[in-house]
C-alpha cells in the first residue's frame, strides 16, 4: 500500500468516524445503519449501511460543504471496490 493510498483511507475513515458518532444525517433509518455497523455483521449488510449513511450525509442540510465534497470520493471507492467497509471502521 501507497503512502497516498494510506493517507487517502485514512482520511476516508476520519469522515466515516464523523458520521457514525452521530448527528448527521439524523433519523431512524441512520440510526439503524449505525447500529448494524456496530455488530459484527457480513460484509454485505456493511456496506449497504455504510453506502446509506453516507449518502444521506450528503443530502443532510446541516453537513459541511468540505465535508459533503469528501463524502463523494468514499462512494466512489467504496462503490469501485477500491476500498472495503472493514478498512474505514
Amino acid at each position: 500500500m501507497t503512502e497516498n493510498l494510506r493517507n487517502a483511507i485514512d482520511e476516508h475513515r476520519r469522515l466515516v468516524q464523523l458520521i457514525l458518532a452521530g448527528g448527521i444525517p439524523n433519523g431512524k433509518d441512520f440510526d439503524a445503519c449505525r447500529a448494524v455497523l456496530k455488530t459484527d455483521c457480513d460484509d454485505e449488510i456493511a456496506f449497504s449501511a455504510l453506502f446509506t449513511l453516507l449518502e444521506g450525509a450528503l443530502a443532510d442540510p446541516f453537513f459541511g460543504i468540505d465535508e459533503t465534497q469528501k463524502v463523494v470520493p468514499i462512494l466512489k471507492a467504496l462503490a469501485r471496490g477500491d476500498v472495503l467497509v472493514r478498512e474505514l471502521l
